[in-house]
């Protein structure tokens, strides 16, 4: 598979709608109405993936990773129901009667199917997947609409990962990370990338400069 170009993660994120018509998707943050502006992301980010639609008619399709992204990025929905094997936290009333979020994998892909329901559907936000970056490196998100194929997606979202800088896993970029960093500074035996905390961003050994401005690229940054 090709990988997608800055230029074409661009495109899929201001033009969406023109690319898709009547349904389509957004990526917000871990919140689900704050959008996401398209940067690369840390590890441990959780994004919101919403299908949404300026139409009241029946739909499916689904949300899916291919085998070779599994190890940077991962799909989940909410709620899951035992009774009905069913996910009923991942479908909003403008869904309709009867909406649905099913798991399944496959050989080579894994993601979730999307089907409205048959009676009370109407326009507005209809599902909604979370993302989470666990490794790092670039992920395909691929969004399939089933009346146009059920074998190829329509279009991906691209999403690239990079170190973290929530140093203490608290799910903020803050003072606390930066006096994490300083207690390291300049330290110079840091052989492995998780040595030093992981204060060595840039993974060359030492804690310096170069990893203090890739640390403050993200200052105040959330995870979830």
């Amino acid at each position: 598979m090709k990988k997608i170009s800055p230029l074409v993660l661009i495109m899929v994120f201001s033009m969406v709608s023109v690319a898709v018509g009547e349904v389509s998707t957004r990526v917000c943050l871990a919140d689900g109405n704050t959008p996401f502006d398209g940067r690369d992301i840390m590890v441990g980010t959780k994004l919101t993936v919403i299908v949404d639609s300026n139409v009241a008619e029946y739909w499916s399709g689904s949300l899916a990773i291919e085998e070779e992204y599994w190890d940077y990025g991962v799909l989940s929905a909410r709620d899951y129901n035992e009774s009905t094997c069913e996910y009923e936290g991942s479908h909003f009333p403008a869904a309709g009667k009867e909406a649905t979020v099913w798991d399944w994998q496959e050989m080579g892909i894994d993601g979730f199917d999307l089907y409205t329901g048959s009676t009370g559907i109407d326009t507005g936000d209809w599902f909604i997947i979370e993302y989470n970056a666990t490794g790092i490196g670039d992920c395909n998100v691929g969004f399939y609409d089933h009346d146009v194929s059920m074998y190829d997606p329509i279009y991906y979202l691209a999403f690239s990962h990079v170190r973290t800088r929530d140093f203490n896993n608290d799910t903020k970029v803050d003072f606390v990370d930066f006096a994490v960093l300083a207690s390291y500074w300049q330290e110079t035996n840091c052989g492995d990338a998780n040595d030093c905390e992981r204060t060595d961003i840039d993974i060359d050994g030492k804690v310096d400069v170069n990893d203090l401005m890739l640390f403050t690229d993200y200052w105040l940054a959330k995870t979830e």
